[in-house]
């Protein structure tokens, strides 16, 4: 009798324990649907696949682009702990001809983050390296060529990076969701 009370015992406690478990697991997994975290790996996933703001906006960029016959390739993308988002792409994939639009969580932060990466000058040119900077908001779209091509899309970036540029809304108080079209 003391033995079977002792199973019985064991197997109760085991059965909790397992109920248990699976409760705390089942807790955090419906915790996790309403925090922050769920909601950044959401815009993430959205910005990534072109479904949030700069989603749209890139998209344009490319369409843009495209119509002047300059394809950008090779899409890089990246984001840092501030919530600063960066793009980068080859133009016409050629390694040395790279476009980067940074997408700043403020205009502070483009303010301090811009000259410290590529220098206070709008055009930075060295024997190798020409390095075009066009600034609006919280956005910044940067023209970057090396060697014996430098410069080969100058003008054309000028034109399109300023005809974007031109056509950007900032929504008051939207800082963090980045630029749209007009």
């Amino acid at each position: 009798m003391k033995h079977r009370i002792a199973g019985l015992l064991a197997a109760a406690i085991t059965l909790g324990l397992m109920l248990t478990g699976c409760s705390n697991e089942q807790i955090e997994k419906e915790a996790g649907r309403y925090n922050m975290q769920t909601v950044q790996d959401g815009v993430l996933r959205a910005q990534s696949q072109g479904k949030g703001l700069n989603g749209r906006f890139l998209k344009q960029m490319r369409l843009a682009f495209a119509r002047e016959q300059v394809n950008l390739t090779h899409e890089r993308y990246s984001e840092d702990a501030r919530g600063n988002i960066s793009y980068q792409y080859l133009i016409n994939s050629q390694p040395t001809q790279l476009i980067t639009i940074h997408v700043f969580s403020s205009e502070l932060e483009l303010l301090n983050r811009v000259p410290h990466w590529y220098g206070t000058n709008q055009v930075a040119e060295t024997s190798t390296t020409l390095t075009e900077i066009y600034n609006k908001n919280n956005a910044s779209l940067v023209y970057t060529s090396m060697g014996e091509n430098k410069g080969k899309y100058s003008e054309k970036i000028k034109i399109l990076f300023t005809r974007i540029l031109d056509r950007l809304d900032f929504p008051q108080g939207s800082e963090n969701r980045g630029p749209q079209f007009k």
